[in-house]
């Protein structure tokens, strides 16, 4: 990711309504999971620590590792400071040291070995414990924000059941995400498209609307939460794996 992203990131993460959206999908993913509080959980690629603020509140310990020196500094300007600088391709922790592992937007980089790098997830997973992956969708959604953040790949739900497997770990729920949203951003990452797709310095579609137009859209991914609780949404932009280590 460009250095410039980390910085951005950090400061939309806790307003942005896409961001919020997402931690309280994630939240219901752990309850779901019902890892012991007292369990230790990992942030694998934890960027800049809105969702460690996250793991922190639900279990006793949390840590959190990331690739690049500058989201880490960023991360630990939020007092996150079990957090250190690693490559989820080769984690440097002992097998089965966490309950709960979560790996949010970091499998579509070039950087990642997709099979390498679940496969350390399962490694430091303990026995019953529980992996939560979130992948962006749809490989025809690639754009000037998957430049900026150095993306090179999307899934379908497919895809993701096939590629992000591993020994040891069952997919107990391969689901979409923010598929009610999916025609307005598509309509907008086209449209910008237009403008940014031969862009020398590339940009990512991180920034806060105005306060009225965020509120709608995080109202429109509450209800969405609510109605992907009675079904399941046949497309959208995210796609969340929730795994279970056997």
């Amino acid at each position: 990711m460009e250095d410039a992203e980390y910085r951005r990131m950090f400061e939309v993460e806790d307003r942005l309504w896409w961001y919020r959206g997402l931690r309280a999908y994630l939240a219901e993913a752990i309850a779901r999971a019902r890892v012991p509080a007292g369990a230790r959980a990992l942030d694998a690629g934890c960027g800049t620590g809105a969702n460690l603020v996250l793991l922190a509140g639900a279990f006793a310990r949390a840590a959190g590792c990331d690739l690049a020196p500058r989201a880490v500094a960023l991360a630990r300007a939020r007092g996150l400071q079990r957090t250190l600088v690693a490559d989820v391709n080769a984690l440097p922790f002992r097998d089965g040291a966490f309950g709960c592992v979560l790996c949010a937007d970091v499998f579509e980089s070039a950087e990642i070995d997709e099979r390498r790098a679940l496969a350390e997830l399962a490694r430091v997973t303990a026995s019953g414990g529980t992996v939560l992956v979130t992948v962006a969708a749809y490989q025809w959604l690639l754009s000037e924000h998957d430049r900026a953040v150095h993306s090179v790949r999307r899934y379908t739900r497919g895809r993701a059941r096939s590629a992000l497997s591993a020994p040891g770990l069952r997919a107990e729920r391969v689901r979409y995400l923010f598929g009610t949203l999916l025609l307005p951003i598509v309509a907008f990452r086209l449209l910008r498209g237009l403008v940014g797709r031969h862009a020398a310095d590339p940009r990512s579609d991180l920034f806060v609307p105005p306060a009225p137009v965020n509120a709608l859209l995080a109202g429109i991914v509450s209800l969405e939460r609510a109605l992907a609780r009675v079904i399941a949404l046949p497309f959208g932009t995210t796609l969340l794996l929730e795994l279970r280590r056997g």
